[in-house]
């Protein structure tokens, strides 16, 4: 074997080491506009992944053993790259269509998706180890053969858990370093095979047409980007309406507010309500958005009142302040924080008088951490005295578990919990301060005047949570958030089903 057979060789491990790590973690963040970020995901992606780099290890070995010759190895990860290139135009669809069809049982389809996805290009891609064993073993011991190889792989492989999330898809998008890495597959493949079979060269074709799959833009969307976090959307629902802003594949993130107007129609329109039934100087918006509340309060109680609004997606933040969409304005009474938000309350030495916190992920699910008995307390310890913190949860036609755990958690903390729904949202209201119902009400009367006049008869019904079965406090060790959520979608789906028949 000459010299440069043998470093193109040990290159290929490393590469395709990078290859592997990055696409597991890549397919992370293409799974959560369709399937969200949750333990499920993470246990499908790391499960399935694992599963076909075992079979991939016992077939690479067995082929090596079988013809072991480097054109049989780079054949097999040109067809891997030619998957990617396939790749690139469906996991949308395929994503969406597995959703859809399995959507009465989430974890099914899922996996079933993950094997589909994942499958094929990972037992193609895991051959590569042992086969490159097997070539340079012939030269070297089969220990320091093998010992050398999984080094390689190994160090590609952490080289592609940094570079893929921390600089990738932050700089070019998750749909970019998909065709990064098919790229770097097929090359490797086809380089391995110039010399032996030019007509594979060919095979290089198909990669110039990978920026075709990139996503047409919908004439009504204005404005499409992939962040590190989400699939975002800015939209112009009709002529002279407020832009929307939508995350992912599931609803409506951010809403903007009319000219003149305070109210959205949605339960937005709510936490305005706050500056009424307590004190507020200082403010906390957990989960800006791209800045509905922050817009709101402005209008409502200009600098009376100081937010500090915290959002953790960047692009998000930017979208806020572009002037052409919602033209959030950073002053005297706004402090925009990009950070998240339990770190946020962590490191901060304010005392907040209103606390807002509205953190989805651009569809129904909630990171797990914001739920816990942990994070409210660190709320309160962040409030005034005399504090209140409203939240928004999510209640798929009024199927209402996810909404009592939350309520049972808030109880462990605050003396007062008090809830409203408005469509499939709740808003409860939590004191610090024993604040009896009557009282709340008597101030969300006295608040109906002028602007808020609608939205205070909207929140008449304000009322006093009732026991509700199976309810449970959530914990930051058994939050089961995720597992609630997916059976709340899963009974939603079951219900349009049967109402479709």
């Amino acid at each position: 074997m000459t010299t440069v057979r043998r470093f193109y060789l040990l290159l290929t491990c490393f590469l395709m080491g990078f290859a592997i790590l990055g696409l597991e973690l890549l397919g992370f963040r293409l799974y959560g506009p369709v399937y969200g970020y949750s333990s499920y995901v993470a246990g499908t992606l790391i499960g399935v992944i694992l599963a076909a780099l075992s079979i991939g290890y016992v077939i690479g070995g067995r082929l090596a053993d079988r013809a072991p010759r480097p054109p049989v190895l780079y054949r097999l990860l040109v067809i891997a790259g030619l998957l990617l290139v396939a790749f690139c135009f469906v996991y949308r669809v395929l994503l969406d269509a597995f959703f859809i069809a399995f959507k009465s049982q989430f974890i099914t389809g899922l996996i079933f998706v993950t094997v589909v996805v994942f499958g094929p290009i990972m037992v193609l891609l895991s051959v590569t180890s042992p086969f490159i064993i097997r070539l340079v073993a012939v030269e070297d011991r089969v220990g320091t053969a093998a010992g050398t190889i999984y080094a390689l792989s190994t160090v590609g492989s952490i080289l592609g858990s940094f570079l893929t999330p921390f600089v990738l898809v932050p700089t070019i998008g998750a749909h970019m370093t998909l065709v990064i890495m098919t790229g770097i597959v097929l090359v490797v493949g086809v380089i391995g095979l110039v010399g032996l079979r030019r007509a594979w060269v060919i095979a290089l074709l198909p990669l110039g047409l990978t920026p075709l799959s990139f996503p047409q833009q919908p004439e009504n969307i204005v404005l499409q980007i992939q962040s590190p976090y989400s699939d975002l959307q800015v939209e112009q629902p009709g002529e002279g309406k407020p832009y929307v802003l939508a995350v992912n594949s599931w609803a409506w993130y951010s809403r903007g507010v009319a000219a003149g107007s305070v109210e959205t129609g949605s339960y937005y329109d709510l936490f305005v309500l706050g500056p009424k039934l307590v004190p507020v100087r200082e403010m906390a918006v957990l989960g800006m958005g791209a800045g509905t509340s922050v817009l709101q309060f402005q209008r409502l109680y200009g600098d009376r009142i100081h937010i500090d609004a915290v959002e953790i997606d960047p692009w998000v933040v930017k979208i806020a302040k572009d002037k052409r969409y919602f033209g959030v304005e950073e002053g005297p009474s706004v402090t925009i924080h990009t950070k998240d938000a339990r770190p946020y309350l962590r490191t901060c030495e304010k005392k907040y008088d209103l606390v807002e916190i509205d953190m989805y992920q651009g569809g129904p699910l909630i990171p797990f951490y914001v739920t816990s008995v942990e994070f409210f307390q660190l709320v309160s310890d962040r409030m005034s005295d005399n504090g209140l913190a409203m939240t928004n949860v999510l209640a798929l036609e009024n199927d209402k578990l996810l909404v009592a755990c939350v309520i049972k958690t808030l109880q462990e903390v605050f003396p007062s919990v008090y809830t409203l729904q408005t469509g499939s949202n709740y808003v409860l209201f939590a004191f610090k301060q024993e604040t009896p119902l009557a009282l709340v009400r008597r101030r969300i009367e006295a608040a109906g005047g002028g602007a808020l006049a609608a939205i205070a008869r909207r929140a008449s019904g304000i009322t006093t949570p009732e026991p509700y079965p199976g309810a449970h406090v959530f914990r930051d060790d058994d939050a089961d958030v995720a597992r609630i959520t997916f059976d709340m979608v899963r009974r939603n789906a079951i219900r349009r089903l049967d109402k479709n028949r």
